[in-house]
């Protein structure tokens, strides 16, 4: 591998960042950690993990299930099976934790300060999936960087802040707890960005873009860099108050309309988590 991973117009990117998806390119692919035979390896060593196996259409939404064979098993099986298999928690990895650490202080270079300076917490999430998967419609709760390994497939991106793809009430319910709120509408694919995606290629998909992938022939593999921001914490926890209002049939203004309603909502949010945390100790 060449001394640098990532391939990428830091000025570009720093425009696109969280407001359109961008793409660039990589050289974590030419390391030979993520053979397949490699990740069996890991499998058996991970410690969370979100399987699903049988058929997946765009629209299904997240369905884990536990796996008939072991977590190993179920990697080892992935050219012949029709499955979809995420490896969280890779930052903690006694191997893979150092080349998530290189990978994130690149993108936190090619970034910079706006980013630097809002990460609360960096994630690193090894997807896994066979040939042909559909990776449904989903939405994240972190601003994302996605790097291609192994295998091909095309990703297809939706304008975050477009509210006729995505509505406020989803946000409310995926923030209150519905990983699955964001709903596919076919007739609005043509508005999707797609990407034509095979090894050492990298996408930015900025926080709360809709997005869903379908897989090539062969066993995908890539490694999902997801960043919790500080000031996405804020905004979730008015989606939460937003929800609960609009089910006492109120309709609240969204995040960022009311400096000081937000504020409000944000400390009803809190004193809510504090009695929760109460009751659970008491």
């Amino acid at each position: 591998m060449t001394d640098q991973l990532l391939d990428v117009d830091d000025a570009a990117l720093r425009a696109a960042y969280n407001r359109r998806s961008f793409a660039f390119q990589h050289a974590l692919h030419e390391n030979s950690a993520f053979d397949l035979a490699n990740l069996v390896t890991l499998a058996s060593r991970i410690g969370s993990a979100y399987t699903a196996t049988g058929s997946a259409q765009v629209g299904d939404g997240w369905r884990s299930q536990a796996p008939r064979q072991s977590l190993a098993e179920t990697v080892a099986a992935m050219p012949s099976s029709d499955a979809l298999v995420l490896l969280k928690g890779l930052e903690d990895d006694r191997d893979y934790g150092q080349i998530f650490r290189r990978v994130l202080a690149e993108v936190v270079e090619a970034v910079g300060d706006t980013l630097r300076a809002d990460i609360e917490k960096a994630r690193a999430t090894l997807i896994i999936s066979s040939p042909r998967r559909v990776t449904p419609y989903h939405i994240d709760a972190e601003t994302n960087f996605l790097l291609q390994l192994r295998g091909e497939k095309i990703v297809n991106v939706f304008d975050p802040f477009d509210r006729t793809v995505l509505t406020e009430t989803e946000l409310e319910a995926f923030y209150s707890g519905d990983l699955s709120a964001a709903r596919y509408r076919e007739e609005r694919q043509v508005d999707a960005a797609t990407f034509h995606f095979g090894p050492g290629m990298a996408l930015h998909i900025p926080l709360h873009a809709p997005h869903w992938v379908r897989n090539g022939d062969a066993v995908s593999v890539a490694i999902s860099i997801n960043c919790s921001l500080r000031s996405n914490a804020r905004r979730a926890r008015v989606y939460k108050i937003n929800a609960m209002l609009r089910r006492r049939g109120l309709s609240p203004a969204p995040p960022g309309v009311c400096g000081w309603r937000d504020g409000y909502k944000v400390a009803l949010a809190s004193a809510h988590e504090g009695a929760r945390r109460l009751r659970l100790v008491t």
